[in-house]
């Protein structure tokens, strides 16, 4: 049998990294997503995958740096091993996790090893569908074995002991059936590459410089002895020293004061560098030891990255990459030669921008936003407190926020710093020349920047004619949150250094944290509104796809009621009649905006369907709006639905952006509709504050889905699956959901 078993697997085609790929990007959820990631890259078996839990998982600090790893328990929970988890893994399996929810001690994947295996032969047939790759139809959770034992040992080149400490596997021969056969060609490269062959035994620390002098980073390598075995151009033009003279001197000579040498344990350190003239240089050196047997001992490679401060006249600086490292706490130290100055040269030869000084004024700015932010009770107040708040500080010259018009245009909304003429000219050229709806759900927008004298940057006032500001370049911010755009936020700055990557990583969460308070702000204004603007569309679009199945089947639908599902998802709760449920279903199946549709329950001449909708629907579309869907009907080909808004929201605005999405639609109705004061109001206000958004939601779909029925229409795995938590996850929230509710009702009494 074991023989059998190995030629099985032998002639069994791998799967490579590009199908992997593929096969990731099928996950239609973030579960099925957390599986193949656990099998293809951890290297878990379907009865592992389900017996992780939070708690498994552990960081372990190395001189190198963190690494993750998970405990792997067997049935009976006694620990078996560590498996190493990849950082961008554990990052997707906390965000899991985190939204939905789950307790240090519940199971992340909370369905059968049974199920684990469905999932992932689900999501092969998926891809395979995509891809026209029919490899991927066949694929399971022991080729994403496979594949996780070929890239560590192939690809990353890890010895198999290694991986057979951390893999599934019982010994070497059941991980060697994963492997390639080895060859003489193959033994041959190992030998060479362990110093045993003529060829690899013949370099020098010489020739390694010479490979080494196109390099765009100054090196230098050192031989055993503690000379200088070469240094490139790169050395030279950092030192102002020609790099032929540093061949063959002590390796002490490169250095300011007192020496430091790269140490046997190489890694990271800043130093001072010495100039001909006398004059230290400051660095961060990043070495590494180059022996590899006891005759190479002493042997290194170095590089050196400038810090700010004092650095050479005319010595390039990595302004992006000095940004990074600051960000990411490793800029420079502080003590002699720490960057403070944020502004621009201040005479002959002075420093360049301080570029962690610019950082921290951008960290200072999302700070005092963020009061801004806490305290706004109208959009307005967000737009102009943003302005104030940055124009003030040293790094921006003038700050300007534009709202997002339905007609994909920008109008100015505050600035400061700049006059109404320059305020025109951004929202010209942010309405001609940036899509500021193409920008990915569920994720900051990337902030684009434009050059003063560029087609891209607003003309005159920014040009100093004596009233606006003379800037150098201007960032372009998306304030966007979920799916929504709200619009633009432009920041002037003067300086070479200004919008770094780490700057502008800052700026986009600025963006995200304004889109955020903006939609806050909108949902809370219509939940405690006396008065609404009630708007009603008719929608006789075929894009649409209630309509489509009105047209097809002669269905009519009727909606109950529409809850956040995940990853930006509706569930739609609708009743329909004239057709079968199963045809329903079935035409679902084939439309590209619907993720699933089930039948909850049938009531005779009626019945109550789920439909998750990810794609653009009339209802998604006004919710994204910033309306709130009250109801919709389906009938003779046309679409009626109902939203509510604030009686601020600027209903042409709300038409052009429903239109741009459904041309075959008119506006039927708009009025406006006084609330009236009900018991029930204020019993759900008390809630609003103690129910988190999760709580509600799921407390919600439980309802409509029949859930506290007698007899249900879902089952808590059936419900579990369509808003995508696992099932004790929906517990959880159910529970803590219904004793809120409970306590509510008869603390009033």
């Amino acid at each position: 049998m074991g023989q059998r078993s190995k030629e099985v697997d032998a002639g069994a085609e791998p799967l490579t990294s590009a199908a992997y790929e593929r096969l990731r990007r099928a996950a239609a959820t973030y579960r099925e997503a957390v599986v193949v990631r656990l099998c293809g890259e951890v290297g878990l078996r379907p009865a592992e995958v389900a017996r992780v839990r939070p708690a498994d998982l552990r960081t372990v600090p190395t001189r190198a740096g963190t690494h993750h790893l998970l405990t792997v328990v067997d049935g009976g929970g006694e620990a078996v091993r560590d498996a190493y988890v990849p950082v961008d893994v554990r990052s997707a399996v906390d965000r899991y996790v985190n939204e939905r929810g789950i307790g240090d001690d519940e199971r992340v994947v909370d369905v059968t090893p049974r199920r684990i295996q469905m999932v992932v032969g689900e999501v092969g047939e998926r891809a395979a569908d995509r891809t026209g790759d029919d490899r991927l139809r066949r694929v399971s959770s022991a080729d994403l074995r496979g594949y996780y034992a070929r890239r560590l040992v192939h690809e990353a080149g890890l010895d198999p002991r290694v991986v057979l400490a951390i893999g599934p596997w019982d010994g070497l021969e059941a991980l060697c059936r994963h492997l390639d056969p080895v060859g003489i060609e193959a033994v041959l490269d190992a030998l060479e590459r362990a110093g045993l062959g003529d060829s690899a035994a013949g370099w020098t620390p010489r020739d390694l410089g010479r490979a080494l002098a196109s390099a765009d980073l100054p090196l230098v390598v050192t031989d055993g002895d503690g000379t200088v075995a070469f240094a490139n151009d790169g050395l030279a033009a950092l030192t102002d020293a020609p790099g032929a003279e540093f061949a063959g001197e002590p390796v002490a000579a490169l250095y300011h004061g007192d020496p430091s040498p790269p140490s046997e344990a190489g890694g990271t350190e800043p130093v001072r560098l010495a100039r001909p003239d006398g004059d230290p240089v400051r660095v961060v050196q990043v070495a590494a030891p180059l022996h590899d047997t006891a005759g190479r001992r002493g042997s290194h490679v170095a590089a050196f990255v400038e810090r700010g401060g004092d650095g050479a006249a005319g010595a390039a600086r990595p302004v992006d990459g000095t940004i990074d490292a600051a960000a990411n706490g490793h800029g420079t130290p502080s003590g002699e030669g720490a960057a403070t100055d944020s502004g621009g040269p201040t005479g002959d030869g002075a420093a360049e921008p301080a570029v962690p000084a610019r950082v921290a004024d951008a960290i200072g700015a999302l700070g005092a936003v963020a009061e801004v932010l806490a305290g706004a009770s109208k959009r307005t107040e967000v737009a102009s407190g943003v302005c104030e708040r940055l124009a003030a500080t040293d790094s921006y010259g003038f700050a300007w926020v534009g709202s997002a018009t339905g007609d994909r245009g920008v109008v100015s909304t505050a600035w400061t710093g700049i006059d109404e003429a320059t305020a025109e000219a951004l929202a010209e050229v942010a309405t001609d020349d940036i899509d500021i709806h193409g920008v990915a759900a569920g994720q900051p927008g990337d902030v684009r920047i434009l050059a003063a004298n560029d087609r891209g940057a607003p003309p005159g006032p920014l040009e100093t004619d004596g009233d606006g500001p003379d800037v150098d370049a201007v960032a372009v911010v998306p304030i966007t949150y979920g799916d929504t755009t709200h619009g633009l936020l432009a920041l002037g700055a003067t300086g070479s250094g200004a919008f770094g990557s780490a700057e502008r990583d800052l700026l986009a969460s600025l963006g995200w944290g304004v889109g955020q308070a903006i939609t806050d702000i909108k949902r809370r204004n219509l939940l405690l509104a006396d008065s609404v603007t009630e708007l009603e569309f008719r929608v006789e679009s075929d894009r649409a796809f209630f309509v489509a199945a009105n047209r097809d089947l002669g269905a009519a639908f009727e909606l109950q009621g529409l809850v956040p599902g995940e990853g930006g998802s509706l569930l739609y709760f609708v009743t329909m009649r004239g057709a079968s449920p199963e045809d329903v279903v079935e035409f679902a199946d084939d439309a590209a905006g619907i993720e699933n549709a089930r039948l909850i329950r049938d009531y005779g001449e009626r019945y109550l369907v789920e439909f998750v909708v990810a794609g653009e629907e009339p209802a998604t579309t006004l919710t994204e709006l910033g309306g709130h869907v009250t109801e919709f009907t389906v009938e003779d080909g046309a679409q009626r639905v109902t939203a509510e808004f604030t009686t601020e929201t600027d209903v042409r605005t709300v038409f052009n952006g429903f239109q741009s999405a459904f041309s075959e639609s008119a506006l039927f109705s708009k009025q406006e509709v006084e609330r009236p004061v009900q018991t029930t109001d204020g019993f759900r206000r008390s809630l609003e504050d103690d129910l988190t958004d999760k709580q509600q939601s799921v407390l919600r779909a439980a309802y409509l889905a029949g859930y506290f029925e007698w007899p249900r229409g879902s089952t808590a795995e059936e419900l579990a699956d369509s808003i995508g938590v696992s099932s004790p996850t929906l517990h959880n929230h159910l529970r803590k959901a219904q004793q809120k509710l409970l306590t509510a009702f008869f603390d009033d009494e």
